[in-house]
């Protein structure tokens, strides 16, 4: 037995997996990733839609040029010229005679010329140029790994998935089969053979593509080794968790099951969820003793104009403030988030090579405005803490599956804040929520299990230090990736040195004063 195992473990190795048939581009840190943001995948689809309408102007001009030719064909083959007498005929009229002279030695010449000449050169240089932007490799496996997230983190089967079930809704989407086998393709190349096998059975179980033929020409034949794939991939995630069954039966064996049953089989040995993927999931146990409440006391002005504010936690110290960012604030900042960039997870080492995760698509609010010293007033109004007016604010705006994993606002791990050595690290944090997001995107914090999903115009604020300027590692948070929505934030980082008078050093609780 163990020798058949051996052997069998060696074949499926040695066998080649369907590989992806499309031309790298050179990878280029700064070029935009069509998959990292909301406003990314905007484009794209503006960029499809500019494709399609070249394609069918292309097409139009195919079919008059076709149209011309039939109308040639239907004036000079009548048809009833059948027998070598009826020719005979034809010719011996002189009015036919001389048509048929004229028309072959003046006609054809041109005709020739018009059948090839090249129609819709504007739409097909047009299509070259549209193709040059189209997402890299690098982009599409940004949006695989997106998918693959969105897959783990919620605890989503690829039964659902692919039938256009999320979570507890069902939307009128489904995967074709070539999306299937693509996801199937990523999840095997990463080792993760169990979802691998699941996708490459709902590709294999899918309906056939209308026109497969002529389809399968062109794009490929999605079905060619599909099955040995399924079965591989079966088999080693059953030789990876000793699961013997599943590594000896055949693929009609395996595909007579149900897909509820093979999902329950397969997902057995599948690990513990994460605190991280718990609180994604909203499934921290809820807290008690808090309340909403109108705060009117951390700043005078309040007084006159009180927040609406809900205690999210105690300790550590996480607030919520309700309808403190209007639709005009959100679609002024919006306007001035034209020029956005790459949101990294990590700052880039020097001299390396290594392809760093993108989070987001973000950018500075820079500009002066009224609006952005109102909205600064308005941190302060909240947090008490003293910064001038025309700060800069950080805008940033998620895309299919992005993340940011568990961090710290502080610094750490070799992350040094920006302005550290004049301002100080960052005593407090706020972000604002300019977008509702139906699923997911949730700000978590894993080590406090506090789980807060985005709520338009509102706002979170929590404390990354002690007043005494020492890090507080409750703070580690880090941004779900969103299943359904489109998520806008707005972001403020206070520093703890501007504070020093506001905020004077208090005992810790667990600490005796001198």
């Amino acid at each position: 037995m163990k020798q058949f195992l051996s052997l069998l473990t060696a074949l499926i190795f040695l066998s080649p997996i369907i590989g992806e048939d499309v031309e790298e581009k050179p990878y280029n840190e700064n070029r935009e990733r069509y998959s990292s943001s909301t406003v990314g995948l905007l484009k794209l689809l503006e960029l499809e839609m500019q494709f399609i309408e070249n394609l069918k102007n292309y097409t139009d001009l195919l079919s008059a040029k076709a149209n011309t030719l039939q109308d040639l064909i239907d004036s000079v083959d009548r048809g009833t010229e059948r027998t070598l007498a009826e020719r005979e005929k034809y010719v011996s009229n002189p009015l036919n005679a001389f048509g048929l002279m004229r028309r072959t030695h003046q006609d054809w010449p041109k005709w020739h010329h018009y059948i090839n000449t090249t129609v819709g050169r504007v739409e097909l240089q047009a299509l070259d140029d549209i193709l040059g932007k189209a997402p890299d490799s690098q982009d599409m496996k940004e949006a695989l790994i997106g998918m693959n997230r969105i897959e783990r983190t919620y605890a989503l089967e690829a039964k659902d998935l692919a039938k256009g079930r999320l979570l507890d809704k069902q939307y009128d989407i489904q995967l074709s089969i070539r999306d299937c086998l693509s996801l199937g393709q990523h999840k095997f190349q990463e080792g993760d053979y169990f979802r691998a096998s699941m996708w490459y059975r709902m590709a294999i179980k899918h309906q056939p593509e209308p026109n497969a033929e002529e389809l399968n020409t062109i794009l490929g034949d999605p079905l060619k080794d599909l099955k040995l794939n399924y079965a591989k991939a079966t088999i080693i995630h059953g030789l990876s968790t000793g699961n013997l069954s599943l590594s000896i039966q055949n693929v009609a064996e395996l595909l007579n099951q149900t897909d509820d049953d093979m999902s329950r089989e397969m997902s057995a040995f599948e690990p513990a969820p994460t605190p991280y993927e718990i609180g994604c999931r909203g499934l921290f146990p809820k807290r008690t003793k808090l309340v909403c409440r109108y705060n009117f006391t951390t700043t005078p002005f309040l007084r006159l104009a009180p927040l609406k504010m809900e205690e999210v936690n105690h300790d550590p110290y996480i607030v919520m403030y309700h309808e403190v960012l209007s639709d005009r604030e959100i679609e002024e900042m919006k306007r001035r988030s034209g020029q956005m960039s790459n949101g990294w997870a990590d700052q880039k080492e020097a001299n390396s090579t290594k392809i760093r995760d993108i989070v987001c698509r973000h950018t500075w609010w820079r500009e002066q405005s009224a609006i952005k010293e109102r909205v600064n007033r308005r941190i302060s109004d909240m947090t008490n803490f003293d910064f001038p007016p025309q700060e800069d604010l950080q805008v940033a705006n998620y895309g299919l599956g992005t993340h940011f994993k568990p961090h710290y606002d502080y610094t750490s791990d070799g992350y040094e804040t920006p302005d550290v050595l004049t301002l100080g690290d960052r005593l407090g944090s706020i972000i604002f929520y300019a977008s509702d997001v139906p699923q997911g995107g949730a700000t978590v914090f894993p080590r406090s299990r506090v789980s807060i999903f985005p709520r338009k115009g509102s706002s979170v604020f929590w404390y990354n230090l002690y007043d005494d300027g020492r890090i507080d590692t409750r703070s580690q948070h880090s941004v779900c990736p969103v299943i359904v929505g489109d998520r806008w934030t707005l972001t403020k980082w206070l520093h703890i040195v501007p504070q020093m008078f506001v905020m004077p050093c208090k005992p810790r609780k667990n600490e005796k004063s001198p």
